[in-house]
């Protein structure tokens, strides 16, 4: 059995067209080092893995296509932090951005639980 590997975009749809240039699968297998069914999943996927790896809002050394389903999580993080600094009775420490963590990520799931009644 193969060891765990992720390939960025690039390097998928490389190995996308090498197949689609003549190479086998099993040839394939040996380069890459990856599962026949990886291999097979690869070119179910290739239209999506292309449009990924031409994409200028993706990243082609990035390896996974999915991605967050809440883009406020960054606003989020950024409203922790500066309310954190803002304290000045309270150094900048980990503990202050654990309970700041738990008192957005409380409110979070209340808003989460509105938007989806």
């Amino acid at each position: 059995m193969a060891s765990r590997r992720q390939l960025s975009f690039q390097d998928k749809l490389r190995m996308i067209k090498e197949i689609d240039d003549g190479m086998k699968q099993i040839e394939a297998v040996k380069k890459y080092g990856l599962s026949q069914t990886t291999i097979t999943s690869f070119l179910k996927k290739g239209k999506q893995i292309e449009e990924a790896a031409n994409s200028s809002e993706i990243n082609p050394q990035r390896k996974r296509l999915i991605f967050a389903t809440n883009e406020n999580i960054d606003a989020a993080v950024d409203s922790i932090f500066i309310n954190i600094e803002n304290k000045e009775e309270k150094p900048f420490k980990a503990v202050n951005v654990k309970e700041e963590g738990g008192t957005i990520g409380g409110s979070w799931v209340e808003v989460t639980e509105e938007n989806n009644s």
